[in-house]
């Protein structure tokens, strides 16, 4: 076992400023002290310099992305860290005092502990920034008897009735989104998870080096390179944890990167990349809520298409075609 570990926190950052503020502010205030922060800009220079500049009591270094993107921005984060374990974070999750402390203490008993995370909270007032959140809620309370089959029908097919469960991938490739939820703060002790939250994950720096990183064929937002990620850690045969005590809030941005979210035929692709990558739909149960969650998907972008009168959202359907047929590009580890 361990006796020490060194600290990193890497903050990825878009043009969101009052979140980068509040963040670090969260940060500050850690009763175990004794890390640096990375702060991984991909936006504009002098206001994120302005922000850090207000935090003297942390060691902060900021760096400038080159290469757009979160994929970008991650590996620059995790690159120029120092410590021997790296909390990659997103600028708008505001973190508990106790949250360093607990991520340590779990790190430190068992060396075999590739990476931890943990609550990952969406404020009440945050809800309606993100979609997901607002259908699951809608899906369970909503009197409209069509509305109501068609979230049975996901909630039970799609996400297996296992909404408050922490850290899963199911066999549809959605996750559950049990971390989201202040549930999760009543779980019986520390679990073991398929994945880390993306905007909440701490990693050993030396997996960072031996997998290469967050990889590059997930691009435009880079949803699910995260949990790629993790399913390389995992593969190597270390163990991924939620710890219950390990509190962070997500206060959910719509500044910066969030406005890149109409990019639906990179999510398309980057979602089916990933499952066809780490699930894949070899049993007829798994290809029959595999389909179900890309009849949902593909909906969800003609409703954001009627919604916003967007025709951006409708390169999703797209997306998940062309994916589909350039599916071993993803097996190709």
């Amino acid at each position: 076992m361990a006796s020490s570990l060194s600290f990193s926190v890497a903050i990825s950052t878009f043009n969101r400023n009052d979140d980068l503020e509040r963040c670090l502010d969260s940060l500050s205030q850690q009763t175990f002290s004794d890390f640096e922060v990375v702060v991984s800009n991909g936006g504009e220079p002098e206001g994120v310099r302005r922000t850090v500049s207000k935090f003297k009591d942390l060691r902060i270094t900021v760096v400038d992305q080159k290469r757009k993107g979160i994929v970008e921005g991650r590996n620059l984060g995790w690159i120029h860290a120092k410590g021997d374990v790296v909390c990659l974070i997103d600028d708008d999750l505001v973190v508990s005092p106790q949250w360093l402390t607990q991520i340590r203490e779990t790190f430190l008993s068992d060396e075999r502990i590739g990476g931890v995370s943990g609550p990952t909270i969406i404020p009440t007032e945050r809800l309606k920034n993100r979609d997901f959140a607002l259908f699951l809620d809608g899906f369970r309370a909503h009197k409209n008897l069509l509305w109501s089959l068609i979230g049975k029908a996901y909630l039970t097919f799609v996400l297996e009735n296992k909404v408050e469960e922490v850290g899963k991938i199911l066999k549809s490739g959605v996750f559950t989104p049990g971390s989201n939820y202040p549930s999760c703060l009543e779980l019986p002790g520390i679990q073991e998870v398929d994945y880390l939250e993306a905007c909440h994950m701490c990693f050993r720096r030396r997996l960072l080096e031996e997998i290469g990183g967050f990889d590059y064929i997930y691009i435009g937002t880079g949803e699910w390179n995260e949990p790629d990620f993790s399913f390389k850690v995992r593969e190597k045969g270390y163990r991924l944890l939620f710890n219950p005590e390990a509190v962070t809030y997500h206060h959910i941005s719509q500044g910066g990167v969030f406005k890149a979210r109409t990019n639906s035929f990179e999510r398309s692709q980057n979602f089916i990349f990933f499952y066809m990558r780490w699930i894949k739909p070899d049993t007829l149960e798994k290809f029959m809520r595999f389909s179900a969650n890309l009849f949902f998907i593909n909906g969800y972008w003609v409703y954001k298409f009627i919604q916003s009168g967007n025709p951006d959202w409708l390169r999703g359907l797209y997306g998940t075609v062309s994916a589909l047929l350039e599916a071993k590009k993803a097996c190709r580890l």
